[in-house]
C-alpha cells in the first residue's frame, strides 16, 4: 500500500537500512517527506526532535555514521567516542563526508594547516589523528566562535586566523545568500560580505605545515601561482577542486612540481567536485 500512495519514496535498500537503523517510528518517515512542516521524530538514541523532511535526513545521516545527536539552545551538539561537535544542523552535515581517505596520512606530531576552516570539524578530525598543531584561516566572522568552541570542546591545539585564500594580501567582496558549506561558491546572491585574504604563497610558508587542506570553495585556484619550491615545503596536501578543469590544473600542477596524486574521492557538496590527495615524491 505505502509504495502506491508514496511511489517517489522508494529508496535504496542502504537508505532503507538507515531508516530503520536510527529512527524509531520510522513508519513516520514516508509522510514526512511530503509534509510541509516538522514531525516528531523519535530516534534510537533516545532522543526526540521535531524536524522537517531535511533536518531529519541531515539527523538520520549523522546517527548512521556512529554520532548521537541532540539539540541545544539555537544549535545541535553531534557526539561520537570522544569527539564532539557543535552547529546548526546544516553546519553539520559536513560531519557525513568520508573521512576515511585521510588516514593515508600519518598525522602524527605534524603541523597541519587548515584553509577553510568552516566550523573546526577538520581541525577537530587531524587533533584526533596525532597532529600537534592545527594552524586554521576561516575568514568568515561568524564562525569564528563556533570554531574556538569546538575547539575548546576537544582540547585542539589551534591557530586561528579570520582570512582567507587569496593571489595577494588583500580583501574581496563575497556575494552570498547564506554563510553555508557552499559559502562564496557561485560569487552571486543578494547579500555582500568583504573577507580578508592572505597570498597563497605567503600563508603556506608561514605556516610551517607538514600537512596542508584547502577546501575554500574555488579559492584552489590561488595554489596554480604558487612556486613549486613553496609548494614543495609541504610533504602532503588534501585539496577540494570545485570544478573539472581546476582537478585537471591542479593535477597538472602537482605533478609538475613533484607529487603524486595519492587518491581522489567525490565531494560531498556536488558529484562535480572532487577531494584530491597529493604527497611529495
Amino acid at each position: 500500500m505505502l509504495l502506491k500512495i508514496y511511489p517517489a519514496c522508494m529508496v535504496s535498500f542502504s537508505a532503507l537500512l538507515n531508516v530503520l537503523r536510527t529512527t524509531s517510528n520510522f513508519w513516520v518517515v514516508p509522510s514526512l517527506k511530503w509534509f510541509d512542516g516538522k514531525k516528531e521524530m523519535v530516534f534510537r538514541n533516545g532522543f526526540r526532535m521535531e524536524l522537517r523532511w531535511g533536518e531529519y535526513r541531515i539527523v538520520r545521516d549523522l546517527c548512521s555514521k556512529g554520532y548521537s545527536v541532540e539539540p541545544r539552545v539555537e544549535m545541535f551538539r553531534a557526539k561520537k567516542g570522544s569527539t564532539t561537535i557543535v552547529g546548526t544542523l546544516q553546519d553539520l552535515k559536513v560531519l557525513t563526508e568520508d573521512f576515511d581517505a585521510f588516514r593515508l596520512i600519518d598525522f602524527r606530531g605534524k603541523t597541519v594547516l587548515d584553509v577553510g576552516g568552516f566550523i573546526g570539524d577538520t581541525a577537530v578530525l587531524f587533533s584526533s589523528l596525532g597532529a600537534k598543531k592545527v594552524v586554521i584561516y576561516e575568514p568568515v566572522a561568524s564562525r569564528q566562535e563556533i570554531i574556538e568552541t569546538n575547539l575548546k570542546l576537544n582540547s585542539v591545539n589551534a591557530e586561528l586566523h579570520e582570512e582567507g585564500l587569496g593571489e595577494a594580501d588583500g580583501y574581496v567582496t563575497v556575494r552570498y545568500e547564506t554563510a553555508g558549506i557552499d559559502f562564496g561558491l557561485t560569487n552571486s546572491g543578494t547579500r555582500e560580505m568583504q573577507i580578508k585574504v592572505k597570498a597563497a604563497t605567503r600563508l603556506i610558508e608561514e605556516s610551517g605545515a607538514d600537512v596542508a587542506k584547502f577546501d575554500c570553495e574555488g579559492a584552489e585556484i590561488n595554489l596554480l601561482k604558487v612556486p613549486a619550491s613553496t609548494l614543495r615545503k609541504v610533504a602532503f596536501y588534501i585539496v577540494e577542486a570545485h570544478s573539472p578543469k581546476i582537478k585537471h590544473d591542479l593535477r597538472c600542477k602537482f605533478a609538475d612540481s613533484g607529487f603524486e596524486l595519492m587518491k581522489e574521492i567525490p565531494s560531498l557538496v556536488s558529484p562535480q567536485f572532487s577531494v584530491l590527495f597529493f604527497k611529495r615524491i
